[in-house]
C-alpha cells in the first residue's frame, strides 16, 4: 500500500465516523474489508512509510486518529440501540489498536466462542506464532537463551524478577505465564519493541503484576500506556551495553562510516539508503564499512548489489563475525550511521558510543529515545537531511565526546542500578518485600548475565522454568537449564 493510500483511509476513516457515514453501511462485508484496510494502512504508516508520514502530518498521526475516534466508536458499542452497529462497533475496536484493545481481545478469546471475524483474527495470529516456532524446529533453545532471573523468589511476599529478552511468543500462553508470574514479575524488552501488530502481548498484561515493558522509545511507551497491565520503563538492550574499555586504535580509521546491521532484514535496516547516501556530493568521496549478521546468500545479494552500483572501491562488507571482534574494527572507524525503521533501543548506536563514535540516524526510527543523540553523541534529522549530517560530523568528529556520555549515562552498571531502582519502587508499591537487589544486566548474545557466578547461582531457577516450559509440546525448550 502507498503512503498516499494509507494516509488516505485513516483521514476518510475519521471522516466518517465523527459525520456517522460509516454507521450508514449495513454491509458485514463491507465493514470487514473497512477493518483490513485500516489495518494494512496502519502497517504500511506505521512501519515501512515512516520518514514520510514524519515530513507529513508526523509520526503520532495514527494513533492521534485512534484516539479521536475511540470514544465514538465506545459508545456505539456501549449504548448503540441497533444491535448490528453495536457488533460492528465492537470489532474496530477489538481488532485494530485502539486503546484497551489488547484487554478487549482477551475477553474475546475467554469468552463465549467469537464471532467468524474474530475467530479468523485470533486463528490468524496462532498460525503466525507456531510458524516463528517451526521455523526454529532445527534448535532446541535452553532457557538462558531468552530468559535470565534477575533476583530469586523469597516466598510469596518476595517475588522474583524474570527478565525476557528474546524469542517473547515462545510465552504467549496465558496458563503458562499465569502460573510463573506467581513467582515472577515479568521485565520484557520487545527484541524489535512493542509493534503494535503484535497483539499476542496481550498475555503478558493480565497477569497477578503488571508486566514491566523495557522500550527505547516514547512511541512505544505511549502506546503502552493506551494498554491495561502494563509499566513502560525507558531502559532496554542496548542500555546494559557491557562496560569495556575502548580498544587502542594502532592505525588511523580506514573507513570514514560503520553501518551495523543484519543482512537478514535488509528492507528494515535500509541497507540501500546507505548506499544511495554515498551517491550524495558532499559523501562521494567517503567510505563505508557493513558490518552484520546474515546467511549467506543474503549476504551475497547484497554484495552484488555493491558491485553493480560500482562502490566496490568504497563499501567494505564483513559478516558473520564474532562479537568480541567487533570493537576493534570500531576502532579503525570515524562515524557509525544507522537507519533502521523501528528498533528497541538498539545495540549497535550503543556500541557506537562505546566506541567513541559520534552516530547519526534516521529521526523517523522507532524504538529509540531521541535524548540519547546530542551534542556529545551525534545527530538525529529526518531523511532528507541524512548525507548533510553525516558530512558534517565526519569533518568534525573532535567536538563530540560520545564515550564519556556513555559512561556517565549508559552501560550495564549505570542502567542495572537505575532498573534496580524502578523494581524496588515497584515493590513497595504493591507491598513487596525487598531484601535482596537485582544482578546487573548485559546485552551481548545468548547469556545476558555480566558476572558467571550470578548465572551459576540462579540454575536451580533456570531448570524450574525449564521444566514448566517442557510441557508445552510445541516448544523447543531443552529441560536443562
Amino acid at each position: 500500500m502507498t503512503y498516499s493510500q494509507a494516509l488516505d483511509l485513516l483521514d476518510c476513516f475519521v471522516r466518517d465516523v465523527e459525520s456517522g457515514v460509516l454507521w450508514a453501511v449495513r454491509d458485514e462485508t463491507a465493514h470487514g474489508k473497512r477493518r483490513r484496510d485500516l489495518w494494512r494502512a496502519l502497517d504500511a504508516l506505521l512501519v515501512w512509510h515512516r520518514p514520510r508520514l514524519e515530513a507529513g502530518p508526523g509520526l503520532d498521526h495514527p494513533y492521534h486518529v485512534l484516539k479521536q475516534t475511540a470514544p465514538i466508536l465506545q459508545r456505539k458499542a456501549d449504548r448503540g440501540e441497533d444491535p448490528f452497529l453495536r457488533a460492528q462497533a465492537s470489532l474496530y475496536l477489538t481488532l485494530l489498536p485502539f486503546p484497551g484493545q489488547w484487554n478487549r481481545l482477551a475477553e474475546a478469546e475467554d469468552g463465549a466462542p467469537p464471532d467468524s471475524e474474530t475467530a479468523a483474527f485470533l486463528r490468524r495470529e496462532r498460525e503466525m506464532i507456531l510458524e516463528k516456532v517451526r521455523q526454529k524446529a532445527d534448535r532446541t533453545f535452553r532457557v538462558r537463551h531468552f530468559l535470565q532471573v534477575l533476583k530469586r523468589p523469597q516466598g510469596p511476599d518476595e517475588k522474583g524478577v524474570l527478565r525476557l529478552f528474546s524469542l517473547p511468543y515462545l510465552l504467549a500462553d496465558p496458563g503458562l505465564l499465569r502460573k510463573m508470574s506467581r513467582r515472577y514479575v515479568f521485565f520484557v524488552e520487545p527484541p524489535m519493541g512493542v509493534v503494535w501488530r503484535h497483539g499476542w502481548w496481550r498475555h503478558f498484561c493480565r497477569l497477578n503484576d503488571p508486566c514491566l515493558f523495557g522500550v527505547g522509545g516514547p512511541e512505544d511507551a505511549r502506546f503502552l500506556q493506551t494498554q491495561s497491565g502494563t509499566l513502560a520503563v525507558g531502559l532496554a538492550h542496548g542500555d546494559f551495553l557491557e562496560d569495556e574499555p575502548p580498544v587502542p586504535p594502532t592505525v588511523p580509521p580506514v573507513h570514514d562510516m560503520v553501518f551495523n546491521a543484519t543482512f537478514d532484514d535488509v528492507e528494515r535496516k535500509r541497507h540501500d539508503l546507505m548506499l544511495d547516501l554515498l551517491d550524495h556530493r558532499r559523501l562521494r568521496d567517503r567510505t563505508v564499512l557493513f558490518l552484520g549478521r546474515g546467511v549467506p546468500e543474503r549476504v551475497r545479494a547484497f554484495e552484488d548489489r555493491v558491485a553493480q552500483r560500482g562502490l566496490t572501491r568504497r563499501v567494505t562488507v564483513r559478516a558473520n563475525l564474532r562479537r568480541s571482534q567487533i570493537p576493534a574494527l570500531l576502532a579503525r572507524c570515524r562515524v557509525g550511521v544507522h537507519l533502521s525503521l523501528y528498533e528497541n533501543a538498539c545495540r549497535a548506536v550503543y556500541e557506537f558510543f562505546r566506541a567513541d563514535l559520534p552516530c547519526v540516524v534516521s529521526s523517523s526510527m522507532a524504538g529509540m529515545n531521541p535524548a540519547i543523540f546530542n551534542e556529545e553523541t551525534g545527530l538525529a534529522v529526518p531523511d532528507a537531511d541524512l548525507a548533510d549530517a553525516v558530512a558534517s560530523v565526519l569533518e568534525d568528529p573532535g567536538r563530540f565526546s560520545p564515550r564519556r556520555w556513555f559512561l556517565r549515562e549508559s552501560g550495564s552498571a549505570v542502567s542495572s542500578r537505575r532498573l534496580n531502582a524502578v523494581f524496588r519502587k515497584f515493590f513497595a508499591e504493591r507491598g513487596y518485600r525487598w531484601t535482596e537487589d537485582l544482578v546487573a544486566l548485559g546485552s551481548s548474545g545468548a547469556r545476558r548475565y555480566v558476572s558467571r557466578r550470578d548465572e551459576a547461582r540462579f540454575a536451580d531457577e533456570h531448570a524450574w522454568i525449564a521444566r514448566i516450559l517442557s510441557h508445552r509440546e510445541h516448544l523447543p525448550v531443552a529441560v536443562e537449564a
